[in-house]
């Protein structure tokens, strides 16, 4: 094919947009599998605000695993001057509320009110045997088999200090099952649920024909459909779960990317997803125009999934800045891996490059499977003593740029530790004791946040500064402090202190969703050529989460390997025909 026998721009735009509304006006249930960079989030705005202005029988629900993809498809609908779509008889929200809203709230006691919690350390749960651990470090899963749902511990998802806690322990593991199990049931008999309860009771109300029965009318009456957006991070109780929806007789709409499926700890798995939508749909609806990357980021790409399929088509960028490989030496901090051919550390050559291509360093990412691999502030680690926590949390909110995600935990995280001084005997969430006291939970937030910034810098004695600053921190009305309750005992692990690189930084499962100009992807694992030139996609996770990685780039996407590894991986790109050039 010569030069003048390819597609212009405008025939790629017109074929992915003819793809787009094929996706968007399919009738009855239907699987969309959407690359990076689709539009899918377009799509299934464009499919709601199709609805007529007054419903002539019912609603539709939007679902998706991030608030932020909730937000998304809500903005579209007011910006298009649809309010009305986002109000009942429609509903839009994250899977875990729809499950909690309409399969597991409306069976569970009126009194006390029940509430759906983000986690368990919302509250002050506690699991007591001969150690003393919180709720929250204690991840609970689901068992499905036939008819049978079981509830136990992930034990191999625990954190490494909780580990090394349990292990020390002369309790069994069955005898630490029971007890957390026992704690659970007690929280939820005062009304508390989290996500994984939602899910628990979800099945087991659909199970039962008694209790389905009160269920599925309500549902069936107000939707029309059912939307579920990133659909691969379904886990198999969430497929469960929409499989009896289905039965029942509500049509699903599936939109995902099953090479993104990144959460296979949560029970999410490719083949799960392609099977379930074989089963509820013959039809699978394609969108291969990648709106967001370059070609040589396709076809880059195209080397990171499963099966002989080719590139995504590049339907917006014409660029073709080669990937950059930079042989690295890593070291145990992130912000000290060292560009192997210069005197520069790889971020500042990264940035450097990028900037020759006219890439500013604000809109350039580095991202990473692991934290301890990027440079940065450093992470909340579940399980951690409360003072450290608090140390986490005060340097998110010194932090310029900080990620709003991060300011919303780090103020949480005060607003927990002033609350357990100012009410000692108060067991349930701070949301729960603001209702109870009629005080906006923005308030609470705004005085846990002034009270963050204004500790001392964290350092081994700031115990003492800390319990020296809650006592004189203006209390919220009704608090009854009781002598040294509520205070942070021990010594704080201390966030190390990173420069101001100028650049956005975030583990690879936090940039879903995301893009930038540039791309910088740390391979610091001694086995990375080997793994990703002789693994499968559809069974290795760690490929799946690279190909997240770079799929965010719109320009340029840039790879940091151990500098002894450079030489194989540009050998199988170039055998790939993948354009790129060693930095």
């Amino acid at each position: 094919m010569t030069a003048t026998d390819e597609p212009t721009l405008a025939e790629l735009q017109e074929a992915a947009a003819s793809q787009q509304t094929a996706a968007a006006a399919a009738v009855g249930s239907a699987y969309i599998s959407a690359c990076p960079g689709a539009g899918k989030t377009h799509v299934v705005a464009t499919r709601h605000l199709q609805s007529p202005a007054q419903p002539l029988r019912s609603g539709r629900a939007l679902i998706s695993f991030t608030r932020v993809a909730r937000d998304q498809m809500a903005r579209r609908c007011r910006e298009a001057g649809r309010s009305d779509l986002v109000l009942a008889p429609h509903f839009i929200g994250t899977f875990d509320s729809f499950l909690w809203d309409f399969l597991a709230k409306p069976l569970r006691p009126a009194d006390p009110a029940p509430r759906l919690l983000e986690s368990w350390a919302g509250v002050k749960a506690q699991v007591k045997l001969d150690r003393t651990v919180s709720l929250g470090q204690m991840q609970l899963t689901l068992n499905i088999t036939g008819d049978s749902v079981q509830e136990c511990v992930a034990w191999d998802l625990l954190d490494s200090d909780t580990q090394r806690m349990l292990n020390s322990s002369n309790r069994s593991r069955n005898q630490w099952e029971q007890a957390v199990l026992a704690a659970r049931n007690a929280w939820c008999r005062r009304g508390y649920y989290t996500g994984h309860e939602a899910r628990y009771l979800a099945l087991r109300n659909m199970r039962s024909a008694e209790k389905a029965q009160w269920l599925l009318p309500p549902l069936k009456s107000r939707f029309a459909e059912v939307i579920v957006d990133e659909a691969q991070d379904c886990s198999g109780a969430d497929l469960a779960i929409l499989e009896l929806l289905h039965d029942a007789g509500l049509p699903l709409v599936l939109v995902g990317d099953p090479d993104q499926a990144i959460y296979a700890w949560r029970g999410a798995e490719p083949k799960a997803l392609q099977d379930f939508a074989r089963r509820i749909s013959a039809r699978e609806i394609p969108l291969t125009g990648n709106r967001r990357s370059t070609p040589v980021i396709c076809r880059l790409a195209s080397t990171l999934r499963a099966g002989p399929r080719p590139p995504d088509i590049a339907v917006v960028r014409r660029d073709l800045i080669p990937v950059a490989v930079f042989p690295t030496r890593f070291a145990p901090k992130g912000g000290q891996h060292l560009h192997a051919t210069s005197a520069n550390t790889v971020i500042e050559a990264f940035r450097d490059h990028a900037q020759q291509h006219g890439i500013a360093a604000d809109q350039c990412l580095l991202t990473a499977h692991k934290y301890a691999t990027l440079p940065g502030a450093s992470r909340e680690r579940p399980g951690a003593n409360p003072l450290t926590t608090l140390a986490w949390a005060h340097s998110v909110v010194h932090t310029p740029g900080a990620d709003a995600n991060h300011l919303t935990r780090a103020c949480a995280t005060a607003a927990r530790a002033l609350i357990g001084y100012w009410f000692p005997q108060e067991a349930s969430s701070p949301e729960g004791i603001c209702a109870d006291l009629g005080i906006p939970v923005s308030r609470l937030h705004r005085t846990a946040f002034a009270f963050l910034y204004d500790l001392p810098t964290p350092h081994p004695g700031w115990s003492s500064d800390v319990w020296q600053a809650m006592k004189a921190w203006p209390p919220l009305p009704g608090a009854a402090p009781q002598g040294g309750k509520g205070r942070l005992a021990g010594t704080p692990t201390i966030p190390r202190a990173t420069a101001d690189i100028g650049m956005r930084t975030a583990i690879v499962h936090q940039v879903k969703g995301d893009e930038a100009d540039a791309v910088l992807l740390f391979l610091p694992d001694a086995d990375t050529v080997q793994r990703w030139t002789t693994c499968d996609p559809s069974t290795d996770e760690q490929l799946r989460i690279w190909y997240v990685a770079v799929t965010r780039a719109r320009r340029l996407a840039a790879l940091a390997v151990p500098e002894d590894q450079a030489a194989a991986l540009t050998r199988f790109l170039a055998a790939r025909e993948v354009p790129h050039q060693i930095r």
